[in-house]
């Protein structure tokens, strides 16, 4: 019974009963002085009630409001706290890309490009989370590249190169050793597997198609569509036709991706990347010549 009921049948009660005591034929029954007495006990344990009530309709107005004032205080608090994380995450990317650079921004650029394909295959916004924060740490592990090595101008030696591939496992270490909240537990390791190729001759595991998480495959592309378009201190190569140092045309990286997609690339996210190429160019305007 809900609290009208309650006080329209507390109110027909009172009403009935002081009907009764208007009754002249009532007058000399030995009863009715008792009853009278009972129904003013009555009506005063009722009006009681209603005080009571009222008291705790306030006090539970002013409990909603704190426990909303509260509930805005830790949002507020939760989300400063995200953003307090990843302006730590972009500061130290930014850290690592200035021991070489001209490779300066790469992370970030990668960055976007990986969300533009993430939003474009669909992925909800915890996984988008998940991505970013993947692709600002990809190449954390070049803290423990030595600056010879990362910063040599011009090809490799396969003894460099060896050096080189092993800033994917430096990347694991560094971030399985970090306390990443839950959602990111799995970063770790989809950031350091964005070498890995589609036909298994990638680093640093030689993991094959399924294996790979499906996100490195999306750093993978965004990752290789950077470099390609970006200036470098090493050459490019398309096959086995070494090109030069300067930003490729953005035209020529996606015929690239296209050519090695199935061998190297997820032929899905290369096709995203292709149907996407208009917004590409404008990030990647967006990223170079402002």
């Amino acid at each position: 019974m809900d609290r009208h009921t309650i006080f329209e049948t507390e109110n027909k009660i009172i009403l009935e009963a002081e009907t009764i005591l208007k009754e002249k034929n009532h007058e000399k029954n030995p009863l009715i002085e008792p009853f009278s007495g009972l129904l003013t006990s009555y009506k005063k344990i009722f009006k009681q009630l209603r005080r009571l009530i009222k008291l705790s309709d306030k006090q539970q107005l002013k409990l909603n409001q704190l426990n909303e004032s509260l509930e805005i205080e830790n949002y507020e608090l939760v989300l400063e706290l995200g953003q307090a994380f990843e302006s730590f995450v972009r500061a130290l990317t930014t850290t690592v890309d200035a021991k070489h650079p001209i490779t300066a921004g790469h992370s970030h650029r990668v960055t976007e490009y990986s969300l533009l394909l993430g939003k474009r295959l669909k992925l909800s916004d915890n996984d988008l989370e998940v991505l970013k924060y993947a692709a600002l740490l990809h190449d954390i592990g070049k803290i423990g590249v030595p600056d010879a090595v990362l910063t040599k101008k011009g090809r490799f030696t396969p003894e460099e190169r060896a050096v080189m591939n092993e800033h994917s496992v430096w990347t694991y270490k560094i971030l399985s050793a970090m306390r990443l909240p839950q959602m990111l537990k799995k970063v770790p390791k989809m950031a350091a597997c964005h070498h890995e190729k589609l036909d298994g001759t990638g680093y640093p595991y030689g993991f094959k198609d399924k294996k790979i998480p499906k996100f490195s495959k999306i750093l993978a592309v965004g990752d290789v569509f950077d470099a390609l378009t970006s200036k470098r201190d090493y050459p490019k190569y398309d096959g086995n036709v070494t090109m030069g140092f300067e930003a490729m045309p953005l035209d020529k990286a996606l015929s690239i991706l296209d050519k090695d997609k199935g061998s190297h690339f997820d032929p899905v996210i290369v096709t995203k990347a292709i149907d996407e190429s208009d917004t590409l160019v404008e990030l990647w305007q967006k990223f170079h010549l402002t």
